[in-house]
């Protein structure tokens, strides 16, 4: 996402133009078609460009480099640069592969819904088809720290340190138990 050129809505790949949907509900609705077990890779694959673009891939390996494109491009937030301290030392950061533990989309939908009114006053069911998954990641990323989602997070991520008291450190064990990514869904 760069904020100097217009949000791209379609993309060329091998001589053709592929138009593409990158609303967030569209996305969303992939990644919950990825889950599905119903479905075996090939179809998946196939499945998420046409929800996509629109557009069926019948060769498997045009379809892959289409959709590996289409995550890269699309999809997929790029990786914050490297920060360095005073000293010049890489600053430590937290990797996506972790970050995306500490939110599931289905499990935490309310919560985004929530935080998003809250945080902007964005109600996310009336931005169907039109708020970008850039624009949504850019969004959720920013949630301030005084919403639900970002409670939940903090929660998520908490370590005992040895300064907690051991009131604080079942407290926080018990919230860690209740908002679980791991807990079966109700």
């Amino acid at each position: 996402m760069k904020l100097n050129e217009p949000l791209e809505t379609s993309f060329e790949f091998e001589g053709k133009i592929f138009e593409i949907d990158c609303s967030f509900d569209v996305v969303l609705d992939v990644f919950e078609m990825f889950g599905d077990d119903v479905l075996n890779d090939v179809e998946k694959l196939q499945l998420a460009i046409e929800i996509m673009t629109g557009e069926e891939i019948e060769d498997l390996e045009l379809a892959s480099q289409v959709w590996k494109y289409i995550d890269e491009h699309f999809i997929t937030v790029k990786k914050d640069p490297v920060i360095y301290d005073r000293q010049g030392n890489p600053m430590p950061v937290v990797e996506e592969d972790d970050k995306a533990r500490l939110i599931d989309f289905e499990i935490d939908a309310q919560d985004i819904y929530a935080s998003f009114i809250q945080a902007y006053g964005i109600n996310l069911l009336d931005e169907q088809g039109k708020l970008t998954w850039a624009e949504f990641m850019a969004l959720l990323n920013g949630l301030p720290d005084d919403t639900s989602m970002m409670k939940i997070v903090q929660i998520r991520s908490w370590k005992p340190s040895s300064h907690d008291s051991s009131e604080y450190k079942g407290l926080m064990r018990k919230l860690q138990r209740k908002y679980s990514l791991d807990r079966e869904e109700e």
